[in-house]
């Protein structure tokens, strides 16, 4: 199966990623910070460089997008974080609106808008469960013909967040074109930017190129998450991102693109970064002591440790829901306390 690294950015994602910045507070310069802090000592000058080049173009497209933004309750609406305790599962109404149903080989404005929606209502309008909600996305069960739709009540999200979601499933359409009218403008003014960047971003682009020629992308996820995956024998795609520049997003849920994988890679990312607890900042320890100092998380980690387990044997095990357990490891997980091993049916947790 191929790997394919497009050779520029899709508008829409970078858009909406700008104006979530914008609303929430965040930038492409702290991102770049944080790995930096994270995972300087690892890189060399060269490797820093580029790291500094691709961020000030990445601030550039964020600029951009946000020039001229008139803030108001519909933006708040739509790009405001929905705050949860994992930095995964933190997202907004937008995201889930186009993230979920977005193809990361179409890069034009009006194309991805029109497949978005047509993905989206073909999606909503047939048998379906959820399985999670996160920072890429919702990601689907198959469901059988005749199956209730939908089932909210197994998500770890506050009851404002629950009914938000509900009212995306059931009135998406209406809700898709107040947000393509907020969006349009900003995403515009991307689209004129991107051919002044480009050609500045073509050695990251040769770089990515080159690795995937020789390594599967499975290794580069294993290296920045914990997690081994076997994924279907499927085309990957890889896009780079601008704006999310220190954000990885990969889709495995055959519901989500049903011929080929989707993977987000922040341009700012390098090969080398890995999970690695040794070079934590006092706040990391911190927040590490925190999630341990948790009883039911602390008994997860004993559990694992003694054995590969999986969420519902888990929770059969210690009485707690399996959204709860779900949650708690996604946790342990970005801590790099645990690994986790895709099999055929379910996710192992060691």
């Amino acid at each position: 199966m191929k790997q394919i690294v497009l050779r520029s950015p899709v508008v829409l994602y970078e858009t909406v990623e700008a104006l979530y910045q914008h609303v929430n507070g965040l930038s492409v310069e702290g991102r770049k910070r944080d790995l930096l802090q994270k995972f300087g000592s690892k890189l060399t000058r060269t490797e820093r460089e580029q790291i500094e080049q691709s961020c000030a173009l990445a601030a550039k497209v964020a600029e951009a997008a946000c020039t001229g933004l008139e803030d108001g309750p519909a933006l708040e609406t739509f790009f405001r974080k929905w705050e949860t305790e994992s930095k995964w599962q933190n997202t907004c109404l937008s995201k889930l609106m186009i993230f979920s149903f977005l193809d990361i080989r179409t890069t034009d404005l009006e194309q991805s808008l029109q497949r978005t929606r047509q993905s989206a209502e073909e999606r909503l309008n047939g048998p379906y469960l959820l399985r999670d909600i996160n920072s890429g996305g919702i990601s689907f069960y198959a469901a059988e013909p005749g199956q209730p739709i939908p089932q909210l009540a197994g998500l770890m999200i506050e009851e404002q967040y629950r009914w938000r979601l509900y009212k995306l499933l059931t009135n998406y359409s209406a809700m898709f074109d107040e947000l393509s009218a907020l969006l349009r403008p900003a995403a515009q003014r991307v689209q004129d930017i991107l051919p002044r960047i480009l050609p500045q971003l073509q050695p990251v682009y040769d770089h990515w190129e080159q690795y995937f020629s020789c390594h599967p992308f499975s290794e580069l996820l294993e290296r920045f998450t914990n997690q081994s995956m076997q994924l279907a024998e499927m085309d990957t795609y890889i896009n780079l991102s601008l704006v999310a520049g220190g954000d990885m997003i990969y889709t495995y849920d055959e519901l989500a693109c049903s011929d080929c994988h989707q993977v987000y890679l922040g341009v700012l990312l390098h090969e080398n970064f890995r999970v690695d607890r040794l070079k934590m900042t006092d706040d990391g320890i911190c927040s590490l002591l925190k999630l341990v100092a948790d009883r039911s998380k602390f008994e997860l980690l004993r559990r694992c440790a003694r054995q590969p387990s999986y969420c519902q044997q888990l929770s059969r095990e210690m009485g707690l829901t399996t959204a709860t357990i779900s949650r708690h490891m996604r946790l342990l997980l970005e801590a790099g306390l645990v690994r986790a091993r895709k099999g055929e049916s379910r996710i192992y947790y060691t």
